[in-house]
C-alpha cells in the first residue's frame, strides 16, 4: 500500500467514532499489512513508567515481555533517551530483549501526545536492516495521528477494588481498553 493511502486510511480511522483500542488494533493491522517485510508489529503504550503491550500484529500469543521498563531494550532505551530506535541488527545489541529467535532488525518510534512520550511503535523484522529512514518517518507521521488516542489509553486511571482492598495497577488494567483481537 502507497504511503499516502496508508495514512489517509490511519486518519480515517482516528477520526472515526471508534472506541480508542479498536482504532490502535486497526492502526496495527493496516501499518503491518502494508510491510511485507514486518514480521510483527505493535504498540507499546507507557503506563505508570512501564511499556506495556497493546494491540499487536503478526503473532498469535503477546511477546515473551508484555512489560518493559524504561532503559531495558531497545524499547525502553528508546524512551531512557527520548529517541527513536533504528536498529540494523539487533544482535549486536548488549541489552537486547529476545522476544523472537528470529529477530534481526527492529524499529521503535516513539508516539508523543502534549511533549510527554505516551507510548511507540514497535516493529521487528527477521531480515538484517529491514528499516530505513523512510520506514522511521511514516510511523512518525502515523504516530502524531494515534498520539491522542495512545495517550488516552495509556493515562493512569482510578483502580477498581478486587478483592476487598486490593487494587490493580494502571499497567494492568491498560489491557483492558484494546481489544483482545491479534492479526497473524
Amino acid at each position: 500500500m502507497e504511503r499516502t493511502r496508508l495514512v489517509s486510511e490511519v486518519e480515517d480511522l482516528v477520526f472515526s467514532d471508534a472506541p480508542d483500542g479498536e482504532v490502535l488494533d486497526g492502526v496495527i493491522f493496516l501499518v503491518h499489512e502494508a510491510h511485507v517485510d514486518w514480521d510483527w508489529s505493535g504498540i507499546y503504550l507507557l503506563v505508570d513508567d512501564v511499556l506495556v503491550i497493546g494491540p499487536f500484529a503478526g503473532a498469535e500469543e503477546p511477546p515473551g515481555h508484555a512489560r518493559i521498563e524504561i532503559g531495558d531494550g531497545v524499547c525502553g532505551t528508546a524512551v531512557a533517551e527520548n529517541a527513536n530506535q533504528l536498529v540494523t541488527d539487533v544482535r549486536e545489541l548488549d541489552n537486547y530483549l529476545e522476544c523472537s529467535l528470529h529477530t534481526r532488525s527492529e524499529l521503535v518510534v516513539l508516539i508523543h501526545h502534549e511533549e510527554e512520550i505516551v507510548g511507540q511503535f514497535d516493529i521487528d523484522s527477521d531480515t538484517v536492516g529491514a528499516f530505513t529512514e523512510e520506514d522511521e518517518e511514516l510511523l512518525q507521521e502515523i504516530s502524531q495521528l494515534v498520539a491522542p488516542r495512545v495517550a488516552s489509553l495509556s493515562s493512569c486511571r482510578t483502580s477498581p477494588a478486587l478483592s476487598g482492598s486490593e487494587s490493580r495497577s494502571s499497567s494492568e488494567q491498560v489491557s483492558e481498553g484494546v481489544p483482545d483481537r491479534r492479526f497473524s
